[in-house]
C-alpha cells in the first residue's frame, strides 16, 4: 500500500493523530470531544492502536522522505525526520529529486545551478546523511505517462527519451508583467489589504509573498508578513536581507502556540464557577486534537482585522491544509448567520472579508510545469465556487524568462514552459507575471534586486 501524503505540516498533524486520540480516549472516557461524546469513539480505540503499532513497525512501513537539492527543502525534510521520530517512526529512507548536470559545462547558468545543488547537498543537515539515500535526475520531459514514469527506473530508457527531447531548434523567451507591477497594482489606491499567496507546496508561495511584502514595505506601507504554514520557512528567508524595513512586522501563525493561547482563554472563561474536579474534566476536555483547527482560525481571523489597517501579507500552507482553514472560515460564517440578533448587514465575518476583491487578494502561485498549474486550477475553481476569485498568477523558477540558456536539458525545459504560461495566461487568469529562474543561494536578495 503506497500513500502520496500532503506536504510535510498536514502530514505529521495526520500521523499525530492516532496517538493523539488514543491519549485523549485514556485521559477522557466519559467527556465530550468535537466529534462526538468520548463513549462514542472507544470502539475505535484499538484500531488506533494497531495504526500506531504498524507506523512504528519497519517490518511493515518505510517512511520515503522527498526533498530537491535546495537548503530550504532539505532543511523541511530534516525537520519531518525528526518529528517522525519523536513519534517512534524510525524506518526512513531519504530520495532527492530533480538533481541536475550540466550538459554543456559552457552555459553559466547550468554550471551555478549545478554548483549551487552541489554545495547544498553536501551540507545537508546530518540527521539526513545517516538515511539511506536515492538520487533521481532532473529531466527535460514532464514526468507523465506509463512510459516516461518506467523512465524514471530504467536508464536506457530514459536516455533515449532525452535524446529525442532535447532536440530545439530556437531559444524560448517569455516576456510576461514582472513582480515590480503586480506590487504596483496591490498598492494602486489602497494602503491596506490582505495578499495571501496560496498553491501546491514547493512552487515558492513562501519567497513570493516575502518578497511582495517587503517590497511594500520599502514603498512606505506599514506590513505585516505571517504565515499559516506549519513548515514556516518565512524566517529563514528574511534572515537572507542585512537591513529590514522598520514598517515590516514578521509573524508566525505557529498552531502549536496558537492552540494553547485558545484553550487558555476557553479555560480562564469558563472555570469561574467550577469545582475542582469539573476543571480537571474541562482541561481534559480542551485537550481535545481538534482545537488546534479553531485556535489557527482564531489567528487567522485576527490577520485578517489587521488588514483593515495596514497591507497583511499571508504565505499560506498548502492547498489541501488551507482548503481546510477556508471550510472552518466558512462553516464560521453560517454559523454566525443563523445565530445572531444584529442585522447581518452589519456583519463582517472572515469569509465575507475574502469574498471582498477588493479588499483581500489571493494570489495562485504555480511553476511553468503541468502538474502544479492543474492544482492551481483546481484551487481556482474551488475558491470561485465558495465566491472567492484570485486576483492573478504568479509563475515561478521561469527558464523561458532567462537569455542566453546554451544547455540542452535547460533549453528543452524552457521550451516546455511556453505551453503552460500561454494557457494560464489566455484561459486560467487575467493577470499573469513571471519571475524568471535565479539561480542563488540567498534568493530574497536576488528577486529584490531585479526590482531596484
Amino acid at each position: 500500500m503506497i500513500f502520496d501524503t500532503a506536504p510535510t505540516g498536514h502530514t505529521i498533524r495526520l500521523l499525530e493523530l492516532p496517538a493523539a486520540w488514543d491519549d485523549f480516549l485514556d485521559k477522557n472516557p466519559g467527556g465530550a470531544s468535537c466529534i462526538g461524546p468520548s463513549t462514542a469513539l472507544k470502539s475505535s480505540k484499538d484500531r488506533y492502536k494497531k495504526v500506531i503499532t504498524s507506523l512504528r513497525d519497519p517490518k511493515q512501513t518505510t517512511f520515503f522522505l522527498v526533498a530537491r537539492s535546495e537548503k530550504v527543502s532539505l532543511k523541511e525534510a530534516n525537520r519531518t525526520s525528526l518529528e517522525l521520530k519523536e513519534l517512534g517512526l524510525e524506518n526512513q529512507k531519504l530520495l532527492i529529486n530533480g538533481v541536475y548536470d550540466a550538459i554543456d559545462k559552457s552555459d553559466e547558468l547550468g554550471i551555478k545551478i549545478e554548483a549551487i545543488a552541489k554545495k547544498e547537498l553536501s551540507e545537508m543537515p546530518e540527521a539526513l546523511k545517516t538515511l539511506e539515500r536515492l538520487s533521481y535526475p532532473l529531466l527535460p520531459y514532464n514526468v507523465l505517462g506509463v512510459l516516461k514514469l518506467r523512465s524514471l527506473l530504467n536508464k536506457d530508457l530514459q536516455k533515449k527519451i532525452i535524446d529525442q527531447e532535447k532536440t530545439i531548434d530556437q531559444e524560448t523567451i517569455n516576456t510576461l508583467s514582472n513582480l515590480h507591477e503586480l506590487v504596483d497594482s496591490l498598492e494602486a489606491g489602497s494602503d491596506s489589504g490582505l495578499i495571501m499567496a496560496m498553491g501546491k507546496g514547493g512552487v515558492g508561495k513562501t519567497i513570493i509573498a516575502a518578497s511582495v511584502a517587503v517590497m511594500l514595505a520599502k514603498r512606505g506601507h506599514n506590513v505585516l508578513l505571517t504565515t499559516t504554514d506549519p513548515a514556516a520557512h518565512v524566517q529563514d528567508f528574511i534572515n537572507q536581507l542585512s537591513d529590514l524595513p522598520a514598517n515590516l512586522t514578521v509573524e508566525r501563525i505557529d498552531p502549536k502556540v496558537e492552540t494553547k493561547i485558545y484553550t487558555d482563554k476557553i479555560f480562564e472563561q469558563k472555570c469561574k464557577n467550577l469545582s475542582e474536579e469539573a476543571k480537571k474534566l474541562l482541561a481534559e476536555d480542551l485537550k481535545s486534537p481538534c482545537n488546534e483547527e479553531v485556535a489557527v482560525f482564531n489567528a487567522f481571523s485576527k490577520a485578517i482585522n489587521k488588514a483593515k489597517r495596514q497591507f497583511v501579507v499571508m504565505d499560506t500552507a498548502p492547498t489541501g491544509h488551507t482548503l481546510l482553514l477556508l471550510d472552518t472560515t466558512g462553516k464560521y460564517h453560517k454559523e454566525i448567520l443563523k445565530t445572531t440578533s444584529i442585522n447581518p448587514d452589519r456583519i463582517t465575518t472572515p469569509y465575507m472579508s475574502l469574498q471582498d476583491s477588493k479588499f483581500a487578494k489571493i494570489l495562485l502561485i504555480s511553476l511553468p510545469e503541468t502538474t502544479p498549474m492543474r492544482e492551481a486550477e483546481a484551487l481556482q475553481n474551488d475558491l470561485k465556487r465558495a465566491n472567492i476569485v484570485p486576483y492573478a498568477w504568479v509563475v515561478n523558477q521561469c527558464l523561458s524568462a532567462v537569455k542566453g540558456i546554451k544547455d540542452p536539458l535547460l533549453r528543452k525545459r524552457a521550451s516546455n514552459e511556453g505551453a503552460i504560461i500561454k494557457n494560464i495566461k489566455e484561459n486560467l487568469t487575467k493577470r499573469t507575471y513571471l519571475i524568471p529562474f535565479l539561480p542563488e543561494e540567498k534568493l530574497l536578495p536576488a528577486i529584490l534586486s531585479i526590482y531596484e
